[in-house]
């Protein structure tokens, strides 16, 4: 196998003429947390176990949401993204490479892989419960807090490692809707992903020369 300087200059020249491709490194985290939310019960008044409504939409965009659709109903959950930044603490050499081994099942062969070591981001988002009565708002914050024990996993097409953490709880209730007697309790929860922001991977070839990755090869998590 060639050296790791030759497959750094290899990648640096493939990538200065490499088009531009759309990721949805971003969304895959949002939806699946929003799935995750969307698997949330709370047992009402009359003892029946309910569905909470869950969608994705900012805290401003789901006030004017509240304001301006009736037929809405509480309690219910939304999710935003808020922010991203570097995780300096969890940086490594940037000329360092990342080599591993994937099964490729329609050659029945181990194939090798080289990419960049993926970037160490951060993720916020914000999960806010909406409700008119506290018991209904409590019951919801503890059976969302209980997906953190003390993390919740992330699964997404780049990884199953990336953990999640709560940062903060906080009460943002007394908000007015439709009817001016009426009130929405809301709680927020802060929370942040610890992920990791892949590069383009490659295939080294039995020549030694390395070419753009197929994301279809399936990967042998053994």
């Amino acid at each position: 196998m060639r050296g790791i300087d030759y497959f750094r200059q290899k990648i640096q020249e493939l990538e200065l003429v490499a088009p531009p491709e759309k990721s949805n490194f971003y969304r895959e985290y949002t939806e699946f947390i929003l799935r995750r939310m969307k698997d949330i019960y709370f047992i009402d008044s009359e003892g029946k176990a309910l569905q909470v409504n869950a969608f994705f939409a900012n805290p401003e965009r789901a006030i004017a949401k509240l304001r301006e659709d009736r037929t809405l109903t509480l309690p219910l959950i939304t999710v935003s993204i808020d922010d991203i930044d570097q995780d300096v603490d969890r940086r490594r050499t940037d000329n360092s490479l990342e080599i591993s081994t994937i099964w490729d099942k329609k050659s029945q062969r181990a194939l090798r892989i080289i990419s960049k070591t993926a970037k160490p981001i951060n993720l916020s988002f914000s999960i806010n419960i909406w409700a008119k009565y506290v018991e209904d708002i409590n019951q919801i914050l503890e059976n969302v807090i209980k997906l953190f024990n003390p993390s919740l996993d992330f699964t997404t097409s780049h990884t199953t490692h990336t953990k999640a953490f709560i940062d903060q709880i906080t009460d943002n209730s007394v908000v007015s809707v439709a009817d001016k007697e009426d009130r929405v309790i809301r709680k927020m929860i802060v929370l942040t992903a610890e992920a990791y922001l892949s590069f383009p991977k490659y295939l080294v070839t039995s020549t030694g020369e390395i070419e753009k990755y197929n994301n279809e090869v399936i990967i042998d998590e053994n």
